[in-house]
C-alpha cells in the first residue's frame, strides 16, 4: 500500500497510509494530514489516487508545494519523491505498478535515417576535375508515424542531407586530388 512518511528536519513524525482517493494536507484541523507550521496554508495540497498512480496537487497555496525541489501545480509521484510543504517533508513510498506508465526507455523515440536522393554526379565537379563521382547519399524525409510527421524533423533531415552531400563532395575531391 502506498504511504507518505512525514518528517520535520531529521525527525520522523509518522507514516500515513494513502487509503483514500484524495488525501488533503494543510494547517487546518479538517485535513487528513495536519501540518503545524505557519508556512503551510490552511488547505495546502492534496494527494490524488487515480487507478494505481498517485499525484500531488498544490491547492493554490501561499508558499507553494515542491516535489524534489521543483515548484509544482500537479505532479505524478514516483517512489521516493519528496513533497516539501514549508519545513515538512513527505516522502512518497508507492506500490506504483511500473507497467501502467512508460519507463524512461519507453519514452525514447527512434527516428530512422532520413532519406533524400542526392547523387554527387548531379553536382558540378570541382574546378579542373571530371564528373565521375561514384558516391551517392540517400535520405528519407518521411518520419515514422510515432514522431508525428513534424516539420522540424523534415528541416533537420534536409540539413543533415545537405551536410552529408557537402562532406561527401569534399572527401571525393580530396581522394581524387
Amino acid at each position: 500500500m502506498a504511504k507518505l512518511i512525514l518528517s520535520l528536519g531529521n525527525s520522523l513524525l509518522g507514516e500515513i497510509p494513502l487509503v483514500k482517493e484524495i488525501t488533503t494536507i494543510g494547517r487546518n484541523e479538517d485535513n487528513d494530514i495536519v501540518l503545524e507550521n505557519l508556512s503551510a496554508s490552511g488547505h495546502h495540497a492534496q494527494v490524488v489516487k487515480t487507478g494505481n498512480r498517485y499525484a500531488v496537487e498544490d491547492l493554490k497555496s501561499t508558499n507553494g508545494t515542491l516535489v524534489n525541489g521543483q515548484k509544482i501545480d500537479r505532479k505524478t509521484l514516483d517512489d521516493d519523491d519528496i513533497i516539501l510543504i514549508g519545513k515538512h517533508g513527505l516522502r512518497f513510498i508507492g506500490d506504483v505498478e511500473r507497467a501502467e506508465g512508460p519507463t524512461d526507455f519507453e519514452k525514447t523515440v527512434f527516428i530512422r535515417t532520413p532519406s533524400i536522393s542526392a547523387n554527387l554526379a548531379s553536382f558540378p565537379p570541382p574546378q579542373g576535375r571530371t564528373q565521375n563521382s561514384p558516391l551517392s547519399v540517400t535520405f528519407d524525409l518521411d518520419p515514422p508515424a510515432a514522431v508525428g510527421g513534424g516539420g522540424l524533423i523534415k528541416i533537420l533531415a534536409v540539413v543533415a542531407a545537405v551536410l552529408a552531400v557537402a562532406v561527401a563532395a569534399y572527401l571525393w575531391s580530396k581522394i581524387n586530388h
